[in-house]
This record gives structure tokens, sequence and C-alpha cells, in this order.
């Protein structure tokens, strides 16, 4: 399959899944409390639900990538996104808005490992880093696009979603036409992994887990932050989400600069970076300069770190694809799962500036890791 092609189909289904239907909540947060004033334990409760469906959506995807075409894997993907977010459009109270994250949140875990195996399969060897790369930076074009409408829709969050699951179908629809119907048979996919991947792993393994409870902070709570902050411009507010996304549109040359400078050159700044976002927001609120820096080097860092990630992963898993980028983004959303729930209990008791401040110590931990490509 032409890659191009592949990424254009792909990216605006990651955009879909990851955007629209997960990472979205940060950013309506505030207006849906308006509507249901939950406590910020609450808010990080219900968050954690979409990290703890993406977990058991990419076991699913991971164990089933023999059993089930890629094709198949992302019907499921889109119609789970497309459910959960009319939910969501019309949730009375916290509980039915749970659920609605919990479906939406589904829709993550399943739609990034069959793409992996796509690629593996149907790309070619030398363009598969930078494919893998532009197609998870469908994050970031779905963080803008959220950050746009909700500028436009002001405080109607649940037309909002309604206008997300107009969009999820669209995208459903052309990814069922466009995707090729089998997995292709001359390159055989091995169900799990060897003992020595597994030992290859843990470093991975620890590596993601901390990352993902340094960055949940960010997601959930910083615009809400941003938001209590008598001193940040109007516009800065509005536009916060959508600095985040098109700033990851950087993250796309994960791939490229890889293959350039190395794994390890990545790895480090990716950390070095999205560590950084975090310290100056709790360090330097009040700062012009962090209003701007901090979700501009938070988009760009976490897109690129992703992209790090699955090249790492893949690299790891080689007799797997589906779990080279399963397992790295699995135990991420574990730790943003994790994350999450702390994050409200601390910015409950200690405030915010505490919270974004412990998850940049927790972040710059993980730079004793040292990834390798074997």
């Amino acid at each position: 399959m032409n890659a191009k092609k592949l990424i254009a189909v792909g990216l605006p289904m990651i955009a879909v899944t990851y955007g629209l239907s997960r990472f979205s909540y940060g950013l309506m947060l505030p207006y849906i409390n308006e509507t249901m004033n939950m406590d910020q334990s609450t808010s990080g409760l219900i968050s954690s639900l979409s990290y703890i469906a993406y977990c058991i959506a990419i076991i699913f995807a991971m164990a089933c990538s023999n059993k089930f075409t890629p094709r198949s894997i992302l019907v499921v993907a889109g119609l789970s996104s497309i459910i959960g977010l009319g939910i969501i459009s019309i949730s009375p109270n916290s509980v039915v808005l749970g659920l609605g994250i919990f479906l939406a949140g589904l829709s993550t875990g399943l739609s990034s490992p069959p793409y992996a195996n796509i690629v593996s399969t149907k790309v070619e060897t030398r363009l598969q880093n930078q494919a893998n790369s532009w197609i998870n930076s469908g994050t970031s074009i779905g963080t803008a696009f959220t950050g746009a409408i909700a500028i436009l829709m002001a405080n109607s969050w649940r037309e909002t979603y309604l206008i997300f699951m107009v969009i999820a179908i669209f995208v459903l629809v052309v990814n069922y036409k466009v995707l090729p119907k089998q997995q292709a048979s001359e390159k055989k996919v091995m169900v799990g992994f060897s003992k020595k991947e597994w030992r290859h792993s843990i470093q991975l393994i620890i590596a993601s887990l901390l990352i993902g409870i340094s960055c949940s902070a960010y997601w959930t709570f910083s615009r809400d932050f941003m938001l209590n902050l008598d001193n940040v411009p109007t516009h800065l507010r509005e536009w916060f989400w959508v600095i985040i996304g098109l700033a990851g549109l950087l993250g796309g040359t994960a791939g490229a600069f890889i293959d350039k400078f190395g794994l390890m050159s990545a790895y480090r700044i990716s950390v070095l970076a999205l560590s950084t976002t975090s310290l100056i927001l709790g360090i330097f609120p009040d700062n012009n300069i962090t209003w701007f820096l901090s979700p501009v080097l938070f988009g760009s860092s976490y897109i690129f770190m992703t992209g790090v990630l699955i090249v790492w992963g893949i690299s790891v898993f080689k007799t797997n694809p589906s779990f080279g980028l399963g397992v790295p983004f699995l135990i991420l959303a574990l730790g943003q799962a994790i994350g999450t729930i702390f994050s409200g209990v601390v910015a409950d008791i200690s405030g915010y500036y505490t919270l974004f401040i412990g998850a940049s110590i927790i972040g710059y931990v993980t730079l004793v890791f040292k990834p390798k490509t074997n």
C-alpha cells in the first residue's frame, strides 16, 4: 500500500480516536463542570476511565492481531468512538458521562496497533518509521481541531460532541473503503513475544509508565489551571488547546529525526522538553513567555515522544509490530490512568503548582533509561 495513502486515512482516524474521543475531555472539562458541578477528584476519576478503557482495548487489539484483519479492528474502533461521543453529548450526569468517556476511550486502544501491522506488511521498510510517526501525529490534528471547535462553539459542549460524532462517522467510512481487506500473507505476524524481547522491553515498560504518570496532569488539568489565572490573556486561554495541537505536528518528524540522529538522542530530547513543560507551568505561571512556550513544548514533545516509543517498541518486539506499538502505549496509558487519579487528589490537597512541579520531576527521572534499536 502506498505510504502516503495510508497516512492520508490513518492520520484522520487517529485524530478522531485520540484527539476528539480521548484528549478532548481535558479541554471540555471547564464547560462540562458548569453543567455537572464535579469536583477535581471526580473529574480525575472520569478521565482515568478513558485510560483504563484504552488499556483493555489495546490488549484486545494485540491479542487478536492474527484472528481479525486490521480493517475489522479499525471498524470496531470507529464504532466505539461514534457511540461514546454520542453518549457524552447527551449525558445527564457524571455516571453516564463516565460511560461515554469509557466507550470513546476504547477506540484509542483499538486504533493504533492495526496501523502498525499494516505499515509493517504493506509499506516499504525505509518508510516505515516515518509512516508510523505521521499516522501517530493525528493526535495533534485532533487536538487542534477540538480546540478550534470549542472556541467557535463557546459553551455548547454537547453540540460540540455531536459534531465530533458526525466527523467520526465520515472518517470510519473512508477507512473502511480504503484500507486493505486482508493482512499481507507474505509476512506472517507472530502472536506474543520471545523471552529475549521481554528482557529488552523492561526499560521501555518502566519509562513508558513514568512518562504516562508525568504527562497525565498536563492533559487533564493544564487548561483548567490557565483559566483560573487572572492575568492570562483571553485569547491565550481560548487558543491554548489549539496551540498544543498545532505544535504537535512537529512531533510527526520523530521518524525522520531517529533515522538521522538515532533513537537515544530523540528519546533524551523528548523527555527533557516534555518534563520542562510542566515545570515552567508550575514555577512561572505568571510569565508571559510561559503561557505560549509551555503548550508549544508540550504539543510537539508529546507527539514526538510517542513516535519515539513506537520506534523503540517495534525495534524490541520485531516478531510482532502490533506488540511493538501496543506494549509501550498500553503502559503509557496505564501510567496516565494512575496519574489522573493522583493528579486530582494532589490538586485538591496541594494545588496546581505542586502538581505540575511534581509531574515534571517524575518525567526527568526517565532520563536514566537508554533505548536501543536491536
